[in-house]
């Protein structure tokens, strides 16, 4: 699949490693007994890493792709990239939370006097990023550039869920903090947040400050940081059996006995398609294609001022309740995380074994759905909105050998995202979307054009505004 150090690591390991390459330490660590859902504090650095240029390749060989060359051809130029940036987290010490299309985020769970020495180690693990992946040449001629936020604070984990799907979230200003650091950045650059730079060992970290902002720019490190990867590692996942865990070995968790229990567990956060391809012991590269799907991103802003428990709160009962709409309309929720001070969710309609010819309609429906469940029983949110667009994307496992996910990337991907954010509080749609689904015109008001970061023409974009049952009839 194009990966590099640590592939053999996974192939020797029980099912549960395999199982636990989807999932992260901070899941994989948890305590079983807990009941769901929870919220658990602790003081950690993030690093954000965001990838520039994934869906320009992806354009590039869905053009060139003949009979699947340009998925696996795609999914070897992703994850010897991508892998290669993980790597250098994983060898710092790095858990890395979520792929969120082209961006990663990594997490060092530390106690609170130890976060000034591990901002040191997480630069240094940024500036080995940005010296070995910075600017990355690729046989179709477009360039991959990586830029990384730094973040540090107290953080919460929530997990969510019912006894059939679970996910976690991690919670905090630190997350809000990390994305506008990566915000602020450019190719190739690192930034740390105001927090992280208020916490860091300043003495160590040469900057460039940043113009009407406490953030700042790393030039460089000092001296070696002196916090011992080693023995964190060693700290990590004691109260689980490992087999041989030596050196060499880049996660733990890759060493996991057989547990029926925590295979139990770690099942509830990962998609059936990934778990059938498991089961039967096949090759995850059978995951990886170029096809046509529906993508459905749903952004639910707070009010403000909860506390921790009252995101969890609301953060579980919505995961439930988007959930059970979109499945029942045959998607997939594929992830869930933080972003712009609100909760995301992103749901793919069309993957393997959910093909359906009417899958636009059924997607609009759920996105409608969606909405209407949150504006009407979540009371603590202050808006609800979702982007949906069809078209191909790249569908697959991307990652590192030890530690990767089923995720979707490409334009269409971008637009969803762009039209959650750019259009409040509406169910918004591109002109694909319409046309696919087949339903009559009066369902769809057409949108306002505004400017969004990264689109270049997105074509004639509509509002969704049919009632369920008007919406159900059409269907039956």
């Amino acid at each position: 699949m194009g990966w590099i150090k640590g592939e053999g690591e996974i192939e020797d390991s029980y099912k549960i490693s395999k199982i636990a390459a989807h999932v992260p330490d901070l899941v994989v660590y948890s305590t079983l007994t807990n009941d769901i859902p929870y919220a658990e504090n602790f003081h950690g650095v993030l690093l954000f890493a965001d990838v520039s240029g994934f869906t320009n390749l992806t354009e590039k060989f869905s053009l060139s792709s003949k009979k699947g060359y340009g998925a696996d051809e795609l999914t070897r130029t992703l994850n010897s990239y991508i892998g290669e940036i993980v790597s250098h987290i994983l060898d710092a010490g790095g858990d890395i939370l979520n792929y969120a299309g082209d961006a990663i985020l990594a997490l060092w769970t530390v106690e609170r006097v130890q976060l000034s020495e591990v901002i040191s180690l997480v630069v240094k693990c940024s500036l080995n990023i940005q010296d070995q992946c910075g600017v990355r040449e690729t046989e179709v001629g477009c360039q991959l550039k990586v830029k990384i936020g730094i973040s540090a604070g107290k953080l919460s984990k929530v997990i969510v869920g019912d006894e059939i799907s679970q996910y976690f979230v991690v919670i905090g200003r630190a997350v809000d903090e990390v994305r506008l650091a990566e915000g602020l950045a450019v190719a190739s650059t690192i930034i740390l947040s105001p927090n992280a730079w208020e916490l860091c060992e300043r003495d160590n970290i040469a900057i460039d400050p940043i113009e009407n902002e406490r953030a700042v720019k790393v030039r460089y490190i000092k001296r070696e940081p002196s916090f011992s990867v080693e023995k964190y590692q060693d700290s990590i996942g004691t109260s689980v059996e490992h087999d041989k865990v030596t050196r060499e070995c880049v996660r733990r968790a890759s060493r996991l006995m057989p547990n029926a229990e925590l295979e139990k567990t770690l099942r509830k956060y990962i998609m059936k398609t990934v778990l059938q391809k498991i089961d039967d012991d096949q090759p995850l590269e059978y995951l990886s294609e170029m096809r046509p799907a529906t993508i459905v991103f749903v952004n639910m802003q707070f009010k403000g001022g909860e506390s921790d428990q009252e995101q969890c709160m609301t953060i579980h009962q919505a995961a439930i309740g988007i959930g059970q709409q979109i499945v029942k309309h045959h998607g997939r929720v594929n992830k869930v995380f933080m972003f712009d001070k609100g909760c995301t969710f992103l749901c793919p309609f069309g993957l393997p074994g959910d093909k359906r010819e009417d899958e636009s309609a059924h997607a609009l429906q759920a996105a409608y759905g969606v909405h209407d469940l949150c504006q009407k029983e979540i009371r603590s949110l202050k808006i609800v909105s979702v982007g949906v667009t069809t078209g191909p994307v790249f569908c697959g496992v991307v990652g590192h050998p030890v530690r990767h996910e089923y995720t979707v990337i490409g334009r269409k991907v971008n637009l969803a995202a762009r039209l959650m954010m750019h259009y409040p509080g509406a169910v918004s749609c591109d002109s694909e979307t319409c046309y696919y689904s087949k339903l009559p015109a009066f369902y769809s008001n057409e949108l306002p054009k505004k400017a969004m970061k990264g689109v270049k023409n997105p074509g004639v974009l509509y509002q969704f505004m049919a009632n369920k049952q008007q919406m159900y009839d059409h269907l039956m």
